[in-house]
């Protein structure tokens, strides 16, 4: 199956005879494998030509492994928190140990942006790098003052190890983390974890106003944050379902085509 993936990918519309010919297994096994990996979404089966090539199911996996499938599968949510907040609402992923802002939108008419999209570090000094690295559990904290240690960007960045930790212990308490002129002045955060089904987290999404509004505004924004990333979560455990069937079983108990 493995040497089949591989050689379609290589041969796009590549027929079953070429498949049987050049991997030298006979018609009848090699349909009964095209089969499988077609109910899987693994392969496609081009109708015109009697061809294949790799099907959906392939950067599936991709996804799963690198989390890139959250950038466009949960962009939705981020933009809908957007527009019920009139906030900026973000989506960080951990990317090398380090926050990267896979999504920003902004509501209508809306001033300049203060975190862009592709931003990728100052994780201690952001809400959205808070949760990531709190995810990540005491050794991902360790690891990531050891890397990168705690820059300053303003008088407000945490810039001692003990004081991140214990402020770190307190987002994992409360599933929430919050960043107050931080990383840059009159920029205030608020950002909450998307987790999957075993309770890690994936990714944070968040959403950001002014100095002079968060402490008048912590308490509505909050509520649509926790809101905004159970759905996001909703979507990765959707999309982290199990596929539809167990190939081995099937190898066993499917039929031959042919």
């Amino acid at each position: 199956m493995f040497e089949i993936l591989d050689f379609v990918s290589r041969r796009e519309r590549v027929t079953a005879k070429v498949i049987a010919r050049e991997l030298d297994v006979s018609l009848s096994t090699c349909y009964r494998l095209l089969g499988i990996l077609v109910d899987e979404g693994y392969l496609e089966k081009l109708p015109r030509c009697g061809g294949y090539r790799l099907g959906p199911a392939i950067p599936l996996l991709y996804g799963r492994a690198t989390g890139r499938f959250l950038e466009t599968s949960v962009e939705p949510v981020i933009e809908e928190l957007a527009m019920r907040s009139g906030r900026h609402a973000y989506l960080g992923v951990l990317d090398g140990g380090q926050v990267t802002v896979a999504q920003v939108k902004s509501p209508p008419e809306s001033p300049p942006v203060g975190v862009v999209r592709g931003f990728h570090g100052a994780s201690h000094a952001l809400a959205l790098g808070k949760v990531l690295i709190a995810g990540a559990g005491p050794d991902g904290i360790e690891e990531y003052v050891e890397c990168y240690g705690l820059e300053k960007f303003t008088p407000r960045t945490i810039t001692e190890k003990r004081h991140l930790e214990d402020h770190l212990r307190g987002v994992m308490v409360r599933g929430l983390a919050i960043d107050v002129e931080e990383f840059a002045e009159n920029l205030c955060c608020i950002a909450v974890p998307i987790l999957d089904r075993d309770g890690r987290t994936r990714g944070a999404i968040g959403i950001s106003t002014s100095a002079r509004r968060f402490d008048s505004e912590l308490r509505a924004l909050a509520p649509m944050v926790r809101r905004a990333a159970r759905e996001a979560s909703d979507i990765l455990e959707e999309q982290n379902q199990p596929m539809r069937g167990v190939l081995a079983d099937k190898v066993q108990q499917k039929p031959p085509r042919g």
